[in-house]
Formats: structure tokens, sequence, C-alpha cells
């Protein structure tokens, strides 16, 4: 059964990152070791490169993010978090299973776009490969520009942007909601994007300022950026997906509530999952 969700209006998204940074200095220290933890799991493929590790790590992915959206829940809830709490959902019985296959949807999603990839930029991945070092650079950046197809760009940030949007609620969907129906929970949060596009888009836009920012200094301000973006992206959840309840004739308007509710996230970053 597919959950209901709100839509909000552009200036969503600017409150959804104030909320995401009320929550981050709470603790910001645990916060940064969960989010340098989760990074050093994905890059840990590339030191060892082995399948079955890098089948465990991309496993491993969904577990981590959800362990990261569980503290700062807790945090919303009054209580102090630790590093360990990351790995608390790997021993929540009920809901590993489906964290379990999600995990693995994701990996097939991104074994079929890998194929893709090297299907679309075929004469890209022959020109590094046949490149010699008696060969001019500039003349193996010519031939490679000469290669890329923008058809061929744009069709692949095309899926890989909606792979992402898939992907992107369905994983709260499936542990806070317990949404046990995989492509339902996809579904929904491909629906949750297109009916917020504009906040979202906001979200996003702040975020890729905010890395572009950091990139002269060789990305490490982004520590602190992506933990903030995290929670941020965790209370748009929380906002879209509010727990909706019978209102009176005397109680509030749709419009006062959401008005309250954006009160509330700007002030403290918390909205009631």
């Amino acid at each position: 059964m597919s959950a209901d969700f709100q839509k909000f209006k552009a200036s969503f998204g600017v409150s959804w990152f104030k909320a995401g940074w009320a929550v981050f200095k709470t603790q910001p220290l645990t916060f940064m070791m969960m989010y340098i933890f989760i990074v050093i799991v994905g890059l840990f493929p590339f030191v060892i490169p082995n399948p079955i590790i890098q089948m465990m790590c991309a496993l491993a992915g969904p577990f981590l993010t959800v362990g990261f959206y569980n503290a700062a829940l807790n945090i919303q809830a009054g209580k102090s978090i630790m590093l360990a709490d990351i790995l608390k959902p790997f021993t929540t019985k009920g809901r590993r299973l489906n964290l379990f296959r999600l995990g693995l949807y994701q990996l097939g999603v991104a074994l079929i776009l890998g194929v893709l990839m090297s299907l679309l930029f075929e004469p890209v991945t022959s020109a590094l490969q046949n490149h010699t070092p008696d060969q001019d650079m500039q003349i193996v950046i010519e031939q490679i520009a000469q290669a890329i197809s923008f058809s061929d760009i744009v069709i692949f940030i095309a899926l890989q942007s909606l792979a992402m949007m898939a992907f992107a609620y369905a994983l709260p969907l499936v542990y806070f909601k317990e949404q046990a129906n995989i492509f339902a929970a996809m579904k929904q949060s491909l629906t949750v994007f297109y009916h917020n596009m504009a906040p979202l888009t906001v979200y996003g836009g702040i975020a890729a300022l905010l890395i572009i920012l950091s990139t002269p200094l060789s990305l490490v301000p982004l520590i602190v950026i992506m933990p903030i973006l995290y929670i941020g992206f965790f209370v748009s959840f929380q906002a879209i997906f509010v727990t909706q309840s019978p209102q009176s004739e005397d109680g509030p308007s749709q419009g006062n509530k959401s008005q309250n509710e954006q009160e509330n996230v700007t002030q403290s970053g918390r909205f009631d999952a």
C-alpha cells in the first residue's frame, strides 16, 4: 500500500536545508564520523577489488544510510548518538530482509547502468586504452571529444537521475514506513519527486552550489556539507510523508498545518515521521 504524501512549495527546499543544519550542529563530530565511515565503506572495493567485497559493500550501503537517518531521528527526539548507532539497522529484526532486497535492486540497477555506460561510451574507452606514452595527449583529447555524443551523455544522465530518484525515497519508505513492495516504493519515490520538483530542485541547487564551492579546497568541506545534506533530505522525507490524522471541523486547515510544519522545521529541524 502506497503511503500518502504532501506537496510543498519551492521555499521548503531552503527550510529542509536549515533543518539539516539544526540537527547536525547538535552533535557535528558524530555525524561527520558517520559520513566518513560511509565513504570508507564505499571506497573499500577500490582498495581491494574483490567481487565478494564489492558486493558486500554495495549491499551495506542502504543499511548505513538508514543508520545515519535513524541517528538524525534520535537527535530530533532529544537523545544522544554515537558512531556505532550507524550499524543498528544490521541488527533490527523484521526490517533487515527488505533492506537487503533493496540493496540487491540497487546493485542490479548499478550493473545495468554500468553495461549501458560501456556501450554508450565504448569509443571513449577504446581511445583511452589505445593511448600510448609517445602519443600526444592533445590528440587523444581531440579523439575523445569527437567520439563523445551529446545525445549519449543526455541519455545516460537521464537514466542515472531516474535511478537516483527511484531509490532516494524508496530507502526510508522501506525502513521507516515498512513498505515491503520494493517496486511500489520506487514508484512512490518517483511520484514524490514529480509532485515536489520545485522544493527538491531548490534543495538540489543548494547542494550543488556547496559542492562546487568546496572544490577549490579539495572537497574537504564535504565532511561537513554532506552530513547536513543527508539530514536535510531525511527531513524532507519526514515532511512529505508526515502521518496524516483526521481533522475536525474546528481543527486547523491543511494550509495552516503546512504553515505550522514549515515554522517547525525552520526552528527545530523536526518533523514527526
